[in-house]
C-alpha cells in the first residue's frame, strides 16, 4: 500500500453509531450464534455502537493520563466515534455522516453455521459499496493536487489530510457518484464464542474489511503508480535545485 493510500485509509479507519437488536439499557441473551451475528450486522448497518460492543470483542483497552483519568479508548473498529468527546462537535458529526454513508447499503446472508459447545463458525456472504475504488479515486485527486501545487506538494498533502471534515465531505461526494456496479461482495467465515453464557462475535481484520467494503485492500493502480513517479521526479528536481542554491549561497 502506498504512503498516500495508507494516510487516506487511516483517515477512514476510525470512522466506521445509533439504532439495534436491543432497547437501550438492556442486554438480552441471544441464544444462537446465527442470531448473534445477525444482530451484530444490523448494529453495524444502523451504526448502533452500544449493541455492537455488547455482542463483540470490539473494546480493546482504555488509556489513562498520569493521574489515572481515562483519556482515550481503543476499539477494533469505529474507534474515532467511540472516544470520550462531544457528539455535538463538527468533527464527530462529519465522521458520523461518512460512516452512515458507507454502511447504508450493507447487506449480508448467512449460508452455514457450524456450532460446538462454546464456539461456532458462521459462513457469510457480505456485500457493500466498493470502498477500495472510493479510496483509489480520492488518492488520485490528492496526488493530482500535489502535482499542481508549488514546490514538492507536501504542504498540499498535509493540508488535505489535516482538514478531516473537508476530506470526509469529499469522500462522501465520491460515494454519491458510484453506480450499481461499484459493489464489493465477499464470502467469509466469522468466529463466535461463549462468554458468561452469551454468544459473542470476534472482530477479525478480514471481517472488518468485509463489512467495510474492502476498505483496507492494497491498491495497485497504474494511474496512482504513474502519479507517484511524477511526484518522485518533482521531489528530486526540487532537491537538486535546493542543493544548487545552497552551493550558490556558500560561494
Amino acid at each position: 500500500m502506498t504512503t498516500a493510500n495508507k494516510m487516506i485509509t487511516l483517515l477512514l479507519t476510525g470512522t466506521l453509531l445509533l439504532g439495534g437488536c436491543a432497547k437501550k439499557g438492556t442486554i438480552p441473551v441471544l441464544s444462537t450464534p446465527q442470531e448473534t451475528v445477525d444482530c451484530v450486522m444490523k448494529s453495524i448497518r444502523d451504526l448502533d455502537m452500544e449493541t455492537l460492543n455488547n455482542y463483540t470483542d470490539n473494546y480493546v483497552q482504555t488509556y489513562h493520563n498520569w493521574i489515572g483519568v481515562p483519556v482515550e479508548n481503543e476499539y477494533r473498529t469505529f474507534n474515532e466515534l467511540l472516544q470520550p468527546h462531544s457528539t455535538n462537535s463538527r468533527r464527530y458529526q462529519s465522521a458520523y455522516k461518512l460512516d452512515q454513508k458507507i454502511m447504508e447499503n450493507l447487506t449480508w446472508e448467512i449460508t452455514d453455521v457450524r456450532e460446538e459447545v462454546d464456539s461456532a463458525e458462521i459462513d457469510m456472504s457480505i456485500t457493500n459499496i466498493d470502498m477500495s475504488h472510493v479510496i483509489e479515486t480520492y488518492t488520485v485527486q490528492i496526488l493530482d493536487d500535489m502535482l499542481e501545487s508549488p514546490g514538492i506538494g507536501i504542504t498540499q498533502l498535509a493540508g488535505s489530510m489535516s482538514e478531516l471534515v473537508t476530506a470526509k465531505d469529499s469522500i462522501i461526494s465520491i460515494i454519491n457518484e458510484l453506480d450499481d456496479n461499484d459493489i464489493y461482495t465477499t464470502s467469509i467465515t466469522v468466529h463466535a464464542y461463549q462468554e458468561n453464557g452469551q454468544w459473542k462475535i470476534h472482530l477479525t481484520h478480514d471481517f472488518i474489511n468485509a463489512f467495510s467494503g474492502n476498505m483496507y485492500a492494497d491498491i495497485d493502480s497504474e494511474e496512482i503508480a504513474e502519479l507517484e513517479e511524477l511526484i518522485d521526479a518533482k521531489m528530486n528536481e526540487w532537491a537538486e535545485n535546493f542543493e544548487n542554491k545552497i552551493d550558490h549561497w556558500t560561494e
